[in-house]
């Protein structure tokens, strides 16, 4: 009986409900489509560091990354490679060569990463090779050594396929060391600062520049079926690569580590402001629905209903109100956020500034399940919270005065 004069109560006053449980509605759906564009946006910047920058593990050799120095190199380096191929949840693994060299050409110089890698390798644990916009990838053959350049470093220095740059370095004896290389390829990626400052070469093609001894290598890069897997796998690759470091993609990367570790922080905070607001309005409409009916709840008390039904009936009738914009709220954020989940949202005119931070410029929405879940018990706790003073005037009320008020 409670139950339903509760919900007959709050279609008392139909306009006054209908705005409220649209209001409640909107700010629900606004914060549940915010939060699956986040996350998806979240998601992209993980893809693409984790797809094409880092992989999901590395392996180095001691202090190798503290300094970059050449002579720091992992041993017996093919084997290694074949090893950690063959452990569950490993898709992938490439060895590289790093240096950081001088680079000039006919327009101007500059400095950046030089990674010397196996093409074939190196196609099953990066997609810079799906990146590439203008010319080919490393399979290109010709007379000068081929390089892959990034677009942004493409534009600063005036290249273009074919052009000629000269790379200076300094080799694994302590000489200086010149070479030239050809343009074969010019990629682009979602990271601005990375295509100005990471170039790729062929593997031998450096091992010699370099020097370097046969079966050596600076880093081994490896690509697991799922990234969340990667902390978990760690321990059977230490084992394998007994004496050099191992790290995950969190841990090569610490922004990106706080970036995925803090987003459902930010995310559940943004929420909590939008349902805070919302528990004023609700308080608001609880307390006038209350106020509306001193008289009616007085005769109430004075026919037998104790206090405890009326204050379950006012927390009901909040709840309810709750309840029913919220659950329109989160079903309509849903059905966008589908919408969304294969049909990307567009931020061409901000594409400069995003992708300087390494963030993409068409977002797919993400939401997962139990977000969902969270965000609809957080709508239940408000109602209750909004009812609690709406409930304590009702509670104050004295049987005799309440049926005299008009």
């Amino acid at each position: 009986m409670i139950w339903s004069i509760a919900w007959r109560n709050v279609w008392r006053n139909k306009l006054r409900s209908i705005i409220m449980i649209a209001a409640i509605a909107l700010g629900l759906f606004a914060g549940v489509f915010t939060m699956a564009f986040m996350q998806g946006a979240v998601d992209a910047r993980i893809q693409s560091a984790t797809k094409t920058e880092l992989a999901h593990l590395q392996v180095h050799a001691p202090d190798f990354l503290a300094n970059n120095d050449i002579a720091l190199k992992i041993e017996k380096a093919n084997e290694m490679v074949r090893n950690i191929e063959a452990l569950d949840s490993v898709v992938a693994a490439s060895e590289r060569l790093i240096a950081e060299p001088f680079i000039m050409a006919a327009h101007g110089t500059g400095g950046g990463k030089l990674i010397g890698v196996v093409p074939q390798q190196e196609k099953k644990v990066t997609d810079i090779w799906e990146k590439i916009i203008d010319g080919e990838y490393l399979e290109h053959e010709s007379r000068m050594p081929p390089v892959v350049i990034g677009e942004k470093l493409a534009k600063r220095l005036r290249l273009k396929v074919g052009t000629r740059i000269n790379v200076q370095m300094i080799d694994r004896s302590g000489d200086l060391s010149m070479k030239g290389y050809r343009v074969s390829g010019i990629y682009r990626t979602t990271n601005t600062a990375y295509d100005e400052s990471t170039l790729f070469v062929k593997f031998d093609d450096l091992k010699a520049q370099l020097g370097m001894e046969d079966n050596t290598a600076h880093e081994i890069a490896v690509l697991l079926d799922n990234g969340n897997e990667a902390t978990a796998v760690k321990p059977s690759v230490e084992k394998l690569a007994a004496g050099y470091k191992v790290q995950t993609w969190k841990e090569l990367s610490p922004e990106m580590s706080l970036l995925t570790d803090s987003m459902d922080q930010y995310m559940y905070v943004f929420i909590l402001i939008i349902l805070l607001a919302l528990c004023f309005g609700i308080i608001n409409t609880m307390l006038m629905s209350v106020l509306e009916r001193v008289k009616e709840i007085g005769m109430l008390m004075a026919v037998g209903m104790n206090k405890r039904r009326i204050f379950f009936m006012i927390i009901l009738e909040s709840v309810m109100l709750t309840v029913t914009g919220g659950a329109l709220g989160i079903l309509l954020g849903s059905a966008v956020t589908k919408f969304f989940e294969t049909r990307p949202i567009n931020l061409t005119m901000f594409s400069e500034g995003l992708e300087s931070y390494g963030f993409a410029s068409q977002i797919y929405t993400s939401l997962r399940g139990d977000t969902l879940v969270t965000i609809a018990i957080l709508v239940v706790i408000t109602g209750l919270l909004s009812a609690l003073w709406p409930a304590r005037k009702a509670l104050k009320l004295n049987p005799a005065e309440a049926t005299r008020a008009e």
